[in-house]
Order: structure tokens, then C-alpha cells, then sequence
């Protein structure tokens, strides 16, 4: 006779509710304080759209910075098994958090400029958008669709394949020049050089 096993719970709704709630109160406080902030700024919707943007920049930025460093660490132990774990993570992340928020981030610097008098021949503006375009063009043309190569190959041949192993060696090379130009287009928006 079979018994059920014990131990292990099903995840409830109520986990995701909570989460829900909470992102919406991080929501509403944002706005509050965008609203009421003391910072010099052009306006109150200026400051809501630069707390938007920052916000989607630390989520995008700090997603592909823990990716790769969970990457690079399965890479060093020598895991196949784990970064095709993390490239089955990174292609989720890339098609269903990066891309949205990447374009979320992109929009709101669009309606921080069209609310201020800067203009748009600035070397860091033409920087970060030129920088903005081709992270978000090599994450959804190359590295989810390569990602997405990964496991099928680890599942197929498994993950110590060679032709696994080659898939794994150069979305790892791609990877860390996307995140480089990240962290540079990050570093471009927060010193304003050459303005």
C-alpha cells in the first residue's frame, strides 16, 4: 500500500499573494516618495520616472551580474550540471524579467529626457542608449535563444557533451561582455561624462 509522503508541503497561493502585496506597497511608498521627494529635480514626474528607471536598471543589472557570477562558479568547480542549471534560469530570466524590465528601464529614460530641457546630443545620453541597444539585442537575439540551445543539447546529450560544453564556453564569453557593457552603460548614466 502506498502512503502519501510527508515532509514536503505544496506551495500555497498564499506565498504569491504575499509577494504581490508587497511589491504592491514597495509600488505605492515608491510614488509617495517621488512625489514628495526634496531632491532638486525638473519635476515630480521626473522623479518618478528616474526612481522607475533606476529601479528597473538595479533588477537588470544585478539579475545578470548574479547570473554570471553563478555561472562562472559552476564553470570554475567544474559543473556542467549546474551551468546548464543556470542557463535554463538565465533563458527564463532573459525572456520573462530582462526583456520587460530592460524595456521598462529604456521608456522611463525616454520620459526622464522628455521632461527636462538636457537634450539629446550629450556623449552619456547617446552612450547609454547606443549601450541600452545592443545589451538588449544580444540578450534576446543571442543569449536566450542560446540558453535555450543549452539545454536542449544537455538533454539530449547530456551536459558534458562536447557540443554542450562548446554552447556553455561561448554563451560564457558573450555573457560577460553583455554584462560589462552594463555595468558601463550604469557607470555612463550615474557620471554624465564629457557633458
Amino acid at each position: 500500500m502506498d502512503t502519501p509522503a510527508t515532509g514536503s508541503a505544496a506551495p500555497s497561493r498564499g506565498t504569491g499573494n504575499l509577494t504581490y502585496g508587497i511589491l504592491a506597497g514597495v509600488a505605492i511608498v515608491g510614488v509617495i516618495f517621488a512625489f514628495s521627494g526634496s531632491a532638486v529635480m525638473p519635476n515630480n514626474w521626473y522623479a518618478l520616472f528616474k526612481a522607475v528607471h533606476v529601479l528597473g536598471a538595479v533588477i537588470w543589472v544585478g539579475g545578470g551580474v548574479s547570473i554570471m557570477i553563478h555561472a562562472i562558479r559552476g564553470q570554475r568547480a567544474y559543473k556542467p550540471e549546474d551551468i546548464v542549471t543556470v542557463a535554463k534560469q538565465a533563458a527564463f530570466m532573459g525572456e520573462k524579467v530582462f526583456a520587460p524590465v530592460g524595456l521598462i528601464t529604456f521608456l522611463m529614460g525616454i520620459a526622464m529626457m522628455l521632461n527636462t530641457s538636457w537634450g539629446w546630443g550629450h556623449f552619456w545620453i547617446v552612450a547609454g542608449l547606443i549601450g541600452y541597444a545592443s545589451t538588449f539585442i544580444v540578450g534576446i537575439a543571442i543569449l536566450s535563444p542560446m540558453a535555450k540551445k543549452i539545454d536542449e543539447s544537455a538533454e539530449k546529450n547530456g551536459p558534458t557533451h562536447p557540443e554542450t560544453m562548446a554552447l556553455i564556453e561561448r554563451i560564457m564569453l558573450i555573457a560577460r561582455f553583455d554584462v560589462a557593457v552594463l555595468m558601463l552603460v550604469v557607470l555612463d548614466m550615474v557620471t554624465k561624462p564629457f557633458a
